[in-house]
């Protein structure tokens, strides 16, 4: 979290994995995390700017989360860029903001709720079914609703929440949703880990093209998201660990 000097605006970055308890990696962001955040914001603040460069993480955490920002929606207008990917629970985290804004060159990614169950037995898988279908039915798709355009059918609902990670550009999100297209190209993709994407199915080519975050950020914001994306290069198998009970 960044306060402006005259204290009237905040930025908020949410540059890593929506983690439930253990923290891997410095950028992981916890309940406590988010919430020690915006307890700190001055009162003062009226605009809250987010900056979201996240692969997910836990609906439960991702749930809170949203309540907790809209408490401050009655004092403060939120503001939710997508700086490289917004994907699966983080996709439905922005929608909670006032406005939407992507770069040209960023992307959301939907799909179905997921969970690991580790040495489950069938009345367990049933039950966690069970707990998917409400995650989906009242979080995840009023969520989207909240700010789908007239594009946003139950049918089209339904395609994107098929079982299959969906990937939208700016473009085809600015056709379901209320999302501004700024037309800048950021590389913040750059900050996202290269493996932890391929943990996804049908991810864009051009998220694994890496290009250099100096041609298109200043010295001093490049610092500022390398700082926070600082330890994203932990390997393929240690990043499912981590996000293989995540949504």
């Amino acid at each position: 979290m960044k306060a402006s000097a005259d204290e009237k605006s905040a930025d908020l970055f949410i540059y890593g994995a929506i983690v439930s308890g253990y923290k891997w990696r410095d950028e992981d962001i916890t309940l406590s995390d988010f919430k020690d955040a915006l307890d700190a914001l001055p009162n003062t603040v009226k605009t809250l700017n987010m900056y979201v460069n996240s692969p997910g993480g836990s609906v439960f955490v991702t749930n809170a989360m949203i309540n907790q920002l809209e408490r401050k929606k009655s004092s403060i207008t939120i503001n939710a860029y997508v700086d490289g990917i917004a994907a699966s629970a983080a996709s439905y985290l922005i929608m909670n903001a006032d406005n939407i804004y992507m770069y040209k060159n960023t992307f959301l990614m939907i799909h179905k709720p997921m969970i690991t169950l580790w040495s489950a037995n069938a009345t367990d898988c049933r039950e966690q079914a069970e707990w998917l279908d409400k995650i989906e039915s009242r979080t995840c798709i009023p969520a989207y609703k909240s700010k789908g355009t007239d594009q946003l059918t139950d049918e089209k609902i339904s395609e994107l929440l098929d079982g299959k990670d969906n990937w939208l550009d700016a473009d085809e999100a600015a056709e379901l949703f209320n999302i501004t297209i700024l037309e800048d190209e950021k590389d913040a993709v750059a900050c996202a880990d290269i493996e932890l994407l391929q943990i996804y199915k049908n991810v864009p080519n051009q998220l694994f093209k890496q290009t250099d975050p100096e041609q298109s950020i200043s010295a001093k914001e490049m610092a500022e998201r390398k700082r926070i994306a600082e330890g994203a290069k932990a390997n393929a198998a240690f990043i499912e660990t981590i996000l293989g009970g995540m949504y």
